[in-house]
């Protein structure tokens, strides 16, 4: 009985197509995962967990959650207060444990965010197949990108299943965690109760900001805030200056153009604007195919235009990349850009010639261009006429507005 009750979730993978079967792609995220946490045992390389699980210490210990501890890790902590709540059971256990279990969180949470996708199950094994490069980045970083990718899409998926209140969750989250979140505020646009969700947003905010204050004081919370707004714009500074982290469209281009003292304005004021264009075509809020179009776009934006933005970041904006090639309709173009984006994403420069990458920044932040070549593609798909929404999501079927 033991046996069957272990085998059961696996019945059927050793049929001829188990590789189209979302079991078969979960197995493979967690090989991943365990691969990668092995890894990291094997050669002691912890750095970021440290820097992660030693955040509720000194929460606890009201110690600066942005100050460097040279003791414990190298650099610093960029996320929010409410970060340090979240990887507190965590942090309670031995490291090395931890770690597994906090990959582990990152992988399911993301696997199951793609699993409420209001796609068919053949559409998310595909997205999964394709997120795994990103994945692979992910784990070996120990980061919570792959938790806040799946808040985002969690942002829109709650919506989508009439669940306004936990969709607002999700957004507030997000945000107070990695400011990336806050794009998912987008499905404002397609609410029909919009007091309602404004109300539940305020809700979930202040819980959000006072939840810290169980294990410290309100004014060392309070002045947390302030330290996390000052340690971000310290790290915009830098990434611009040259670090190898701004492996953004905005980093791509200053170095392509030898030009580093080229501004962030002008590429997040045209940015926004492309961002926000789909949004004047009202009609086409309630078609499912529009929204998860928009859904793509809030995966790939923020990321694409972040300073901040790192290999490992891409799995968010890789899940939107998954969201496009399911929907488009123009093979060649599909099966042309998809394994370009791939290949740049496998870092192959980092991989194979880690002197040359570190002294060449182009080749690292030519990783994101794929990305905003993909993001046009998106726009432009959202903005095309009005008959061409009519496909076999939207046929026959009002799609259903959130409360």
């Amino acid at each position: 009985m033991l046996n069957h009750f272990l085998t059961k979730p696996f019945d059927g993978l050793s049929r001829r197509n188990f590789y189209k079967d979302n079991r078969f792609v979960l197995l493979l995220w967690v090989l991943v995962t365990l691969i990668f946490v092995i890894d990291s045992w094997a050669t002691n390389r912890l750095n970021n967990y440290l820097i992660f699980e030693n955040t509720f210490r000194n929460l606890l210990h009201e110690r600066s959650l942005y100050a460097f501890y040279p003791q414990y890790h190298g650099d610093v902590n960029h996320y929010g207060p409410i970060f340090s709540v979240l990887i507190s059971p965590f942090a309670l256990m031995p490291n090395w444990l931890g770690l597994l279990f906090w990959n582990l969180f990152n992988c399911f949470l993301l696997f199951k965010a793609i699993q409420t996708l209001p796609l068919s199950k053949n559409k998310k094994v595909i997205i999964g197949y394709i997120a795994i490069p990103c994945l692979v980045a992910s784990m070996l970083n120990q980061q919570f990108n792959a938790g806040a990718g799946a808040i985002m899409i969690l942002s829109y998926t709650q919506f989508e299943k009439r669940n306004g209140f936990w969709s607002a969750m999700c957004i507030a989250f997000g945000t107070f965690v990695k400011l990336y979140g806050i794009v998912g505020i987008v499905v404002f646009f397609f609410i029909k109760k919009k007091p309602a969700f404004i109300g539940y947003l305020i809700l979930w905010s202040a819980v959000f900001f006072v939840l810290p204050m169980i294990f410290a004081s309100p004014d060392f919370v309070a002045h947390s805030y302030i330290d996390w707004k000052n340690e971000l714009v310290n790290k915009n500074i830098a990434n611009i200056a040259g670090a190898a982290t701004d492996i953004s469209i905005m980093g791509f281009f200053r170095r392509l153009l030898h030009y580093p003292g080229l501004s962030n304005i002008m590429f997040l004021a045209v940015g926004a604007l492309l961002f926000m264009f789909p949004f004047a075509f009202v009609s086409r809020f309630s078609k499912r195919k529009f929204q998860l179009l928009i859904l793509s776009s809030v995966l790939l934006f923020p990321v694409l235009f972040s300073t901040g933005s790192e290999d490992c970041t891409y799995i968010i904006s890789i899940t939107g990349v998954g969201i496009w090639y399911v929907l488009e309709k123009n093979k060649g173009l599909k099966h042309v850009l998809l394994p370009i984006l791939l290949v740049v994403t496998c870092n192959i420069p980092l991989l194979c010639f880690p002197q040359f990458a570190k002294a060449n920044p182009l080749s690292l932040s030519m990783l994101s261009f794929p990305y905003f070549l993909v993001w046009l593609r998106v726009l432009f798909s959202a903005v095309k006429s009005q008959h061409e929404f009519a496909d076999e999501m939207d046929a026959g079927i009002l799609p259903r507005l959130a409360e």
